[in-house]
């Protein structure tokens, strides 16, 4: 009986996967980018100087709470999980890359690195291979639902090969276009599920500041729907990690500069008139199991875009696995394993 039992075991051993590999194939990742929102609007609420609609007024500027009035769902992220970004308290994010605009902050963000290479936001298919890339070629579902059609070069559709939803009425306003598209997927959550949303950075070029406050507000409603989805489900709760944030800031509110962003640079140099102080400046939000807060990002020593990438994987239980030499090193808000 001794020897049948030891035999039995050593078949057991054989064909089932390790514990490591189990626990890895219970992960679930959100991610969720805001567009060109603004660390100021996150964590001071609306600046009351740039409000006039009388509505708007009510509901933003008149608040008891004036962050909390607006995006509550990420504000949360700061007592249950970590939340980098808030300057005035020293906590500072920002992105690495050079240009301070859109592709070179998702390039950044998706690949773990900037990539100099990438300097305007024409929709040139990306030459990095993404984090999502990566995480697909393992046979992880990932489903992509982006406001922004550049987003398809960014993720190199045509050699990812990444199912990824665009708004099909591009003239329209295009958050209200990816949510219901997005929302969907929720019933069958997959491993990995990305959601992009834009028409905060949409509305601030346009310089409809209260369209751009009823953007944030709308996308962190969302973030917070897709969480609860995941929360709700029993093959995803208590399983999942969300990770928010934005491809880039924008400048300050002073002459009218947060309606747009970028260092300037062109060709190497500074154009005066195009550099937009201050949008380097970002915010990351970290939220699931093991998360908690850090206090290692200061003004003095920032944590950068680029970490996004290692933290996604570092949360899939596949930093080992997938992360490359030249990616920054994932957030510190993540328990060691």
């Amino acid at each position: 009986m001794r020897h049948l039992m030891f035999a039995l075991s050593a078949v057991l051993a054989f064909i089932a996967p390790p514990a490591r590999a189990q626990e890895v194939e219970d992960r679930y990742l959100i991610l969720v980018t805001i567009d060109g929102y603004r660390w100021e609007e996150l964590f001071r609420g609306a600046d009351p100087a740039l409000v006039t609609d009388p509505a708007y007024r009510a509901r933003y500027v008149d608040a008891p709470d004036r962050a909390a009035a607006l995006t509550p769902f990420l504000l949360s992220f700061a007592q249950t999980g970590a939340l980098i970004g808030n300057r005035d308290a020293n906590s500072c994010a920002r992105v690495s890359n050079d240009f301070w605009f859109s592709y070179p902050g998702y390039a950044e963000m998706l690949s773990g690195r900037p990539n100099p290479a990438v300097r305007y936001n024409a929709a040139i298919p990306n030459d990095d291979v993404t984090v999502l890339e990566r995480l697909a070629r393992r046979g992880l579902s990932v489903r992509v639902f982006a406001e922004w059609e550049t987003m398809r070069a960014i993720l190199n559709e045509a050699r990812s090969g990444l199912s990824i939803f665009t708004p099909p009425d591009y003239g329209a306003p295009h958050d209200p276009q990816v949510i219901p598209a997005a929302r969907a997927a929720l019933a069958d959550p997959p491993r990995v599920l990305y959601v992009a949303l834009g028409d905060t950075d949409n509305r601030a070029h346009e310089g409809e500041y209260e369209q751009y406050l009823a953007a944030a507000s709308e996308a962190d409603a969302f973030a917070r729907e897709i969480w609860d989805a995941y929360q709700a489900n029993p093959r995803t709760a208590g399983r999942t990690t969300m990770i928010i944030t934005a491809d880039h800031g924008r400048g300050r509110a002073g002459d009218d500069r947060w309606r747009g962003h970028g260092s300037g640079r062109w060709r190497g140099i500074i154009v005066p008139g195009l550099r937009h102080a201050g949008s380097d400046a970002d915010f990351i939000a970290v939220r699931g199991p093991g998360v908690g807060a850090t206090q290692s990002y200061s003004m003095e020593h920032c944590a950068t875009l680029s970490q996004v990438a290692a933290t996604m994987l570092t949360a899939l239980g596949l930093h080992d696995a997938e992360a490359q030499p030249d990616m920054a090193p994932p957030l510190d808000v993540l328990a060691a394993e």
